[in-house]
């Protein structure tokens, strides 16, 4: 099973990558990201690695070693407004003759509708049980990505997420999930080359 997250924005580029890895810095680990990276949408498309070691290790296994984690990722546009004409398609000639009302089915929140019309852009993060880093640096990417574009992010479940403290919050759920795994159960991949 693999699970998706969503960041909408205006757009993005390769001026944010070193902003992303100067941030992602900041949570007790040393990251890098593969070096051909450039947040370009035909290229960048399927998996993303990323070179990392902790400075403090929350498991004795990962002492001093160089691992490598990381995720799908897609980028594509996005329009609210198409978005917004696939749930809501217009009613055929019948139904206007049978009366049918059309039902407005909501993309999202209203407060979040009114800050997604700007945003041309959607960033997919899809990822899959297997590895116990994939959602330290899904969560951190994703909300970095928000903090920095001043984007919208959610699940396609309809979970939307705050922009306050946004990445504050995600490293406190990637602390609290990695809490939460007996070391044994530890899942990792040392990293071998790019």
């Amino acid at each position: 099973m693999s699970l998706a997250l969503k960041v909408y924005c205006k757009s993005v580029s390769k001026d944010l990558i070193p902003k992303i890895m100067e941030r992602l810095n900041e949570f007790d680990m040393v990251v890098s990201i593969h070096p051909d990276f450039k947040f370009d949408p035909k290229e960048d498309a399927g998996f993303l690695p990323f070179k990392f070691r902790f400075k403090n290790p929350p498991f004795e296994d990962v002492r001093d070693k160089e691992l490598k984690s990381g995720f799908e990722l897609y980028i594509d546009e996005f329009s609210l407004q198409e978005e917004k004409e696939k749930l809501n398609p217009k009613l055929s000639f019948i139904d206007k003759l049978l009366g049918k009302k059309k039902q407005e089915i909501e993309f999202a929140p209203l407060e979040i509708e009114a800050r997604l019309k700007d945003c041309k852009i959607s960033v997919s993060f899809v990822w899959r049980a297997g590895d116990t880093f994939n959602l330290r640096f899904v969560l951190l990417v994703s909300a970095i990505l928000t903090e920095l574009t001043n984007g919208v992010s959610g699940f396609e479940d309809g979970t939307w997420y705050d922009n306050n403290n946004i990445v504050e919050n995600a490293f406190q759920e990637v602390i609290e999930y990695e809490q939460s795994i007996p070391e044994a159960e530890l899942d990792f991949y040392e990293f071998d080359e790019w």
